[in-house]
């Protein structure tokens, strides 16, 4: 992959930089000129999510880049806002929705759709000026953007361990809630020492509760009594009916007999019977209503009183709440352990999915070797493969971890290089460290020209370096300095 040109224009003003195939040296004479904008324009406008520089904001801007990619040749990609990217591609016009599909857009850049790899190439390719040079393995290299080597060996060996993952995400963050749960019970714990006896549950609530659980049974009498209400009424509908009907009904003795409601057996004692349990739901309801009615009037002179005081402060409130809840400080530290038994083990199984593949660790191995060598960082003593995962960072500093970032770098680049098929253009920014001198910059640069001659290379410095054909790209006081053309 070749990144052709950039159009970068804000507002009234416009600039256009072309870049070769080979050497590209961004470079001013002094710092805080514009070289860190274009870097991070260029990554910006591949669709990455790339925070603004001092003087100027990316949103704000419209950005077009031509990159000539290994099996679709030439892409251009326009951008004029944070949330979305546009590509014609062979004359087709595509558009992206970002951060959302910003892999199905790199997946076809970069012709892969491994978002292991495809998350993880940018930490890959470039180097930031802030943090990129001590982000060895796993970290940020810029905004929010993160690498990760597990991740990334893991998309070189094709190894799928997205399961175990999620699950390991799973117990880490039930792990947190049950600390989280067992820094509570030590505060309740010291609550109960300083108060020389625990609070008792708040009044508050249980007044509450009862008012609730009153408020339910009212509910349910009034439902009750409605339905009663509705079947003495039905019985009386009924009875005006039957007298309507007239109907008559023929005794054993032959006589014809007028039917009534005087006359039906047991009409009148089931209607009393409606009538008496009515009554009594009402009297229920009414003796119901009037405790409710205290209660809410207690509630109420509650909080007059607090209002009225003030005597409560929002520590000591939160101290009673606290005090309230039911914690088993060892249930709760049995449970721990438990889940940090579990983590352990999941994560070890990831370990070792992921370490299965030693033909992709032993490449990566080898090759930081042979660049921390040639950089006089081992004293021609190889690291053990172990280091290639290494969260110890403290025993090197300055110059050391400078060359012992970049070699860890190029390994990483010759093994995507591999497994894609491709060649991925390297972005550094400001190689010249504070620690580092001259000569062990030289050095790096003689690396990039032998092994990665075939590489776009574009750097950004106050430095020059020797090279035997660079397109030098120089930035005078600012970066965009020309207007357009209207």
């Amino acid at each position: 992959m070749i990144i052709k040109s950039i159009n970068i224009t804000e507002g009234f003003f416009n600039r256009k930089i072309k870049f070769q195939d080979g050497i590209n040296l961004i470079f001013s004479k002094k710092n805080s000129c514009g070289k860190t904008t274009l870097l991070r324009f260029l990554l910006y406008s591949l669709g990455y999510n790339i925070p603004n520089t001092k003087n100027i904001k990316f949103e704000l801007c419209e950005v077009e880049t031509i990159i000539n990619t290994e099996y679709l040749g030439d892409i251009t990609l326009n951008r004029s806002s944070k949330n979305s990217i546009s590509a014609n591609i062979n004359g087709e016009e595509y558009t992206y929705i970002l951060p959302s599909e910003l892999n199905k857009l790199h997946s076809i850049i970069y012709h892969t759709d491994n978002n292991n790899l495809l998350d993880n190439i940018l930490g890959t390719i470039y180097v930031d000026q802030e943090k990129g040079w001590t982000l060895l393995n796993r970290g940020i290299v810029i905004g929010s953007l993160r690498f990760n080597i597990e991740d990334l060996i893991r998309g070189l060996s094709n190894i799928d361990c997205d399961s175990l993952i999620a699950k390991e995400s799973q117990l880490a963050r039930e792990l947190n809630k049950y600390k989280q749960m067992f820094s509570v019970s030590q505060y309740q714990k010291s609550i109960e020492t300083e108060a020389g006896v625990l609070f008792s549950e708040d009044y508050d609530e249980r007044l509450e509760t009862n008012i609730q659980e009153l408020t339910i049974q009212k509910n349910i009498l009034k439902k009750e009594i409605n339905r009663v209400s509705n079947t003495i009424k039905k019985n009386k509908q009924f009875k005006k009916y039957i007298e309507e009907m007239k109907i008559l009904i023929k005794a054993p003795n032959g006589d014809t007999i007028p039917v009534t409601s005087d006359n039906i057996v047991g009409f009148d004692d089931n209607t009393n019977y409606l009538v008496s349990k009515h009554k009594m739901l009402v009297a229920e309801l009414s003796t119901l209503l009037n405790e409710i009615e205290k209660l809410e009037f207690q509630r109420k002179y509650d909080e007059e009183q607090v209002a009225f005081l003030e005597s409560e402060t929002l520590t000591q409130s939160f101290d009673r709440k606290i005090s309230t809840l039911q914690l088993s400080a060892p249930s709760i530290q049995s449970e721990i352990k438990r889940l940090e038994k579990e983590l352990k083990n999941i994560r070890k199984e990831i370990s070792n999915k992921t370490r299965s593949n030693t033909e992709v660790i032993d490449s990566l191995y080898t090759n930081v070797n042979k660049y921390l060598t040639e950089l006089k960082v081992n004293d021609d003593k190889k690291i053990d493969f172990t280091y290639l995962f290494t969260s110890n960072l403290k025993e090197l500093s300055g110059a050391v971890l400078h060359k012992t970032v970049f070699a860890f770098k190029l390994a990483y680049i010759l093994e995507v290089e591999k497994a894609l098929k491709i060649k991925l253009p390297i972005i550094l920014d400001s190689p010249s460290g504070k620690e580092v001198d001259q000569s062990n910059v030289q050095l790096m640069m003689d690396i990039l020209k032998r092994d990665f001659s075939a590489n776009q290379i574009i750097i950004a410095s106050i430095f020059t370096y020797k090279f035997d054909s660079s397109n030098i790209i120089t930035i005078n006081n600012k970066l965009i300095e020309n207007m357009v053309d209207l």
